[in-house]
């Protein structure tokens, strides 16, 4: 494999320290990937469905803020 960019080796192959701990969870019948941003909440990362229709639902977008309920 060729890789032709522009950055350092050091960037493109660099281990993350810090890896962001991702949740799937389950809004409306619509899976979501978040980051848990606080106590409770969490950020939209990315949207998991087949449906188009739930892509352009604004709740939904990634960027946005839900709740995030935790049950046992």
């Amino acid at each position: 494999m060729i890789l032709y960019t522009p950055l350092p080796l050091e960037l493109v192959f660099a281990e993350k320290d810090g890896a962001v701990p991702y949740q799937e969870v389950v809004v409306s019948g619509v899976t979501l990937v978040v980051q848990p941003v606080g106590s409770g909440l969490g950020k939209i990362v990315q949207i998991r469905s087949t449906d188009p229709a739930v892509y352009l639902k604004p709740e939904f977008q990634p960027g946005q803020q839900i709740i995030i309920s935790y049950r046992p």
